[in-house]
């Protein structure tokens, strides 16, 4: 319990220490990066892109005849990840981006597996595309606003 609470002591000072003599604060630390109207039209055209790829499998459209299309919009994604890459200060927008990626892979593999989709499954899956999206979306809208 004394090493926990000299521990304690030991951080708190060390904080005040550092805070005078200008290291960076707990609020640039915690910052995110700049806003970017490039990034955020990709986002929205990514979202687009995806939503209109499974568009195509309404009419019970084959993985085989998006396949190509699914390729490019995956290295669209790896692009757009490498630009948020380049950001300072930007890890939750990578995070988001990697996890929008893994989705996307998961729903175009069962596509795949399928062969086809029903336009109910079809309506499931914008729907959980949409999801995905919109938190990007407003995390990059939200760093024109700080």
């Amino acid at each position: 319990m004394r090493l926990l609470k000299n521990t304690c002591v030991a951080l708190a000072s060390a904080a005040l220490l550092f805070g005078q003599f200008g290291c960076p604060s707990t609020k640039d630390l915690l910052a995110t990066t700049q806003f970017s109207q490039s990034a955020l039209n990709t986002d929205k055209k990514l979202k687009a892109d995806s939503l209109a790829l499974f568009d195509r499998a309404r009419n019970r459209a084959p993985y085989s005849g998006v396949a190509a299309d699914v390729d490019q919009l995956m290295q669209k994604i790896d692009r757009a990840i490498a630009n948020e890459e380049l950001r300072k200060k930007n890890v939750p927008t990578i995070e988001q981006w990697k996890k929008i990626k893994a989705q996307l892979s998961q729903l175009f593999d069962q596509w795949k597996t399928k062969g086809s989709f029903s336009p109910a499954f079809v309506d499931q899956y914008k729907t959980q595309i949409t999801e995905m999206f919109d938190p990007l979306i407003k995390t990059e809208e939200d760093k024109r606003k700080s």
